[in-house]
């Protein structure tokens, strides 16, 4: 299945837009992570100064232990007091010590208290004013853990990360919830412009699809912009009209040079018929003759085809059409047929349908174009027991003659050619026979002209079938 340029337009665009919405929500959701992880470790810097002033004013109005470390431990929910322990004469002694003396002195003093179940600070993580922090699972809790000294306390705290995953995962939601909408908007905005875009390109589409060889004046109007696709139309416009005045030319001298042959011809075929009656002449300047006569017959045939073809091309296919009963043309036809092809050892059996078969055509230019089909049979049968079946049915469209021949098979590539004029088949199929290749082409274009068809149904099995399609007369006219 193919999709159009437009689709594929807004397909890529929303394709790519939503790749870049995923990249920017992921690059948001952990800026916004890291800027509240920021938040909270500045809120645990104020928890533990805030816990060691509190520490410093419950001792000194005389708390026992147990009733400060139960105050402590109930101010909020989501902050834990992990570790609190008195590093005493701390401005004195240890003020400009070491993380690792300060580690090392601090077992010495009175630890207020410390939970029992978490786990140690990491080896990376040193006791010192302005902490340390990491983020440790606790008890199937993410928490974020600060460490540090303070006004002589060696204290350690940890806040619940639950409401930082809590609303990252709430904007990632949303997030992924409006992404449809949006890549929906996306996509229809890409289709409304690309078929803006792709408009011109359409016009010029149509144009071309109507030109034909009797319709080369045909144009691409409505494109005048300046970008590119209006400098595509006006060169393709002047291509028309190169091309046009060539066929023009073309066309003109087909036309004037069969014209002007055919009366020459016509006078070098009267005096060697009469130079034929002349009783003087030997035999072989008689033999002479009749092959003059002959080649000049065959000149006469080629000019007559060139000239009909000349004229179709033209437009100025002339037809004397008439209510015509093709099962009564057939029944002529096949007869002189059948004459011919026996001399040639071939069999041909007709079907000629029945009487009122009417159709609405020239007379003279179907029968040229039905005795071209059999003329073909005959000329590319076999040598040897060769037959040929003609066939005429009624269809929906109008009535088919089906013409079908023994001989060499058409190749697949021939199914076309065969048509074209001049065309002539490999020497597979018998370059040693009469002809000059125009029958079929001439054969084709009087269907056409009669609003049928003509083509090569099959060619398998020994056997060509060619089908001509003629339509019947219209009941309402």
């Amino acid at each position: 299945m193919s999709l159009s340029f437009r689709l594929r337009i807004a397909l890529w665009s929303a394709l790519l837009s939503g790749i870049v919405l995923l990249v920017f929500l992921g690059v948001t959701s952990n800026m916004v992570r890291k800027t509240m992880t920021e938040e909270a470790d500045f809120e645990l810097k104020t928890f533990t100064e805030d816990m060691v002033l509190t520490a410093q004013e419950m001792e000194e109005g005389g708390l026992l232990q147990t009733q400060m470390v139960g105050t402590l431990s109930a101010e909020r929910a989501e902050v834990r007091l992990i570790e609190l322990s008195e590093i005493d004469d701390f401005e004195n002694e240890l003020g400009s010590s070491s993380p690792l003396a300060i580690d090392e002195t601090i077992g010495e003093f009175p630890q207020l208290y410390k939970e029992p179940e978490w786990p140690d600070p990491s080896p990376g993580i040193e006791w010192k004013p302005d902490g340390s922090n990491e983020t440790v699972t606790f008890k199937g809790k993410t928490w974020r853990v600060m460490t540090r000294t303070f006004a002589g306390y060696r204290v350690r705290m940890a806040i619940d990360l639950r409401e930082i995953r809590d609303e990252v995962k709430k904007l990632m939601i949303n997030y992924l919830e409006a992404l449809p909408l949006a890549l929906l908007v996306i996509g229809l905005g890409a289709w409304w412009i690309a078929g803006r875009a792709v408009k011109p390109v359409q016009k010029i589409i149509a144009t071309a699809e109507n030109i034909t060889i009797k319709g080369l004046g045909e144009r691409v109007e409505g494109v005048t912009t300046n970008d590119e696709l209006g400098r595509l139309a006006g060169v393709l416009n002047q291509m028309m009209d190169r091309l046009e005045e060539s066929f023009r030319q073309i066309k003109r001298f087909s036309a004037d040079a069969s014209h002007e042959l055919k009366t020459p011809l016509a006078v070098m075929q009267g005096k060697i018929e009469a130079a034929l009656q002349n009783e003087n002449q030997s035999r072989e300047s008689n033999l002479v003759l009749v092959d003059l006569l002959e080649r000049v017959g065959q000149l006469r045939s080629i000019i007559e085809s060139l000239l009909m073809l000349s004229r179709s091309d033209a437009g100025g296919f002339v037809m004397e059409t008439s209510e015509l009963d093709i099962s009564e043309i057939m029944s002529e036809i096949t007869e002189d047929a059948v004459i011919i092809a026996s001399e040639q050892g071939i069999e041909l059996d007709a079907d000629n349908g029945r009487s009122g078969m009417m159709v609405e055509g020239d007379e003279r230019l179907l029968r040229l174009a039905i005795s071209n089909l059999l003329t073909n049979a005959t000329k590319y049968n076999l040598d040897e027991k060769g037959k040929i079946t003609c066939n005429l049915s009624q269809s929906d469209f109008g009535f088919d003659i089906l013409i079908q021949n023994t001989g060499p098979e058409i190749n697949i590539e021939d199914k076309e050619k065969i048509f074209e004029r001049f065309y002539r088949v490999d020497p597979a199929r018998g370059s040693a026979k009469p002809g000059f290749g125009l029958g079929l082409s001439l054969a084709r274009v009087i269907t056409l002209a009669h609003g049928g068809d003509l083509i090569l149904k099959s060619s398998e099995g020994g056997l060509n079938s060619f089908l001509m399609t003629i339509p019947h007369i219209n009941i309402n006219d």
